[in-house]
């Protein structure tokens, strides 16, 4: 941070300063200064520093404040400074997991959509399901809808519901898509979901 004079002055001219947070949170996002800065008889400006600590979190643009004060041999015009730290993390990526051993007889198969990383940022998504050789109706209940991952979370989850019969049958299949993702990119958008066959094949006679 540069401290100007308006003109030069043949006197030294001291003065304080301070951070405080504004959405930065000095200990994680920054380191907390204070200090005294002198500008020699016959110079304009000064310096300081603040450091900027690093992290791996995707998050929005944080500000803190820089405040002046208690100068001598001068006044202040401008007293207060905005610190913007630009976030340089890319988005978490989603992805989501196949379930191979949904049974048929079962209520529900779970889904987990997960985050590569935590975010600051709250999540969505959409998700849907789709016939592969399972038919909706009659082998699981069509299944869509909207989910949130909440900022520091890492994953979600979501229920396929599966529909008995008595029929014996091959094991069959759901498709399962993510789209719409806000706040993330996703990395692996489909997942399948095997229906498992547990019935007994049928008897012959003559």
């Amino acid at each position: 941070f540069t401290v100007s004079l308006s003109e030069v002055s043949g006197r030294d001219v001291s003065l304080d300063y301070a951070t405080s947070d504004g959405t930065a949170t000095a200990g994680s996002d920054y380191t907390a200064t204070s200090g005294s800065l002198t500008i020699s008889a016959g110079q304009t400006s000064g310096t300081f520093n603040v450091p900027v600590l690093a992290d791996g979190l995707d998050e929005i643009h944080e500000t803190a404040t820089i405040t002046l004060s208690n100068a001598t041999n001068s006044s202040f015009s401008d007293d207060s400074a905005i610190f913007t730290i630009t976030d340089d993390d890319n988005p978490p990526t989603l992805s989501i997991a196949d379930v191979t051993t949904g049974n048929e007889n079962a209520a529900d198969s779970t889904f987990t959509v997960s985050l590569s990383s935590a975010s600051s940022k709250d999540i969505s998504f959409d998700y849907a399901t789709s016939d592969g050789t399972a038919t909706a109706g009659s082998d699981y209940t069509p299944t869509s809808g909207s989910l949130t991952i909440a900022a520091g979370e890492t994953s979600t989850s979501f229920t396929v519901s599966t529909l008995s019969d008595f029929t014996d049958e091959n094991n069959e299949t759901v498709n399962i898509l993510l789209s719409n993702a806000t706040n993330s990119t996703i990395s692996d958008d489909s997942a399948t979901l095997t229906i498992t066959d547990d019935d007994d094949p049928p008897n012959l006679s003559i």
